[in-house]
């Protein structure tokens, strides 16, 4: 596999939180993110996690795995892999740098995200994975009233400016 991370700037973390009475917008600096593709079982055994996060379901350690594809996951903050073809049968990429990613928290994040793309918490999803306002990402719950997005680092400047007039 072609390591393409020295294509696209790291994303930039110098933004500051928009903070309103009852809606919260920052970005989150991740440790590590890794792209596994191959066989799931596989993909999880890898990222040394039981199970990938799909729609609703939280999120809620600082290591965890979502759900891309059935054939594919995210590995956030799990383990350092080398990039290429693992023995095991995954294609393994880094991609910390690929993915910027935006949390949104309060009690209008819901209504917020709603504004871009349809989330309801009774359609069960095992993906994550979302068009929101026409961009690809990755939309998750984290925790309790709040939810995080990963987005192409590329498009996580257009991304804010789209959030900003809604907060």
């Amino acid at each position: 596999m072609r390591n393409d991370s020295h294509k696209w700037d790291a994303p930039t973390d110098h933004r500051l939180p928009l903070i309103r009475d009852d809606l919260t917008i920052r970005p989150i600096a991740l440790h590590r993110q890794t792209l596994l593709s191959g066989p799931i079982n596989t993909c999880l055994q890898l990222a040394n996690q039981p199970k990938a996060t799909g729609w609703p379901d939280p999120a809620q350690s600082t290591a965890y795995a979502l759900r891309l594809r059935r054939d594919r996951i995210l590995s956030v903050n799990g383990p350092t892999l080398p990039d290429g073809w693992h023995p095991q049968g995954a294609a393994i990429s880094d991609m910390t740098h690929g993915y910027a990613c935006i949390e949104i928290s309060g009690p209008r994040a819901l209504p917020l995200l709603n504004q871009g793309t349809e989330l309801d918490p009774a359609t069960p999803s095992n993906s994550c994975m979302r068009l929101f306002h026409g961009w690809p990402c990755l939309i998750y719950q984290w925790q309790t009233d709040s939810f995080r997005l990963h987005i192409n680092a590329p498009h996580s400047e257009a991304l804010w400016k789209t959030l900003v007039p809604f907060s």
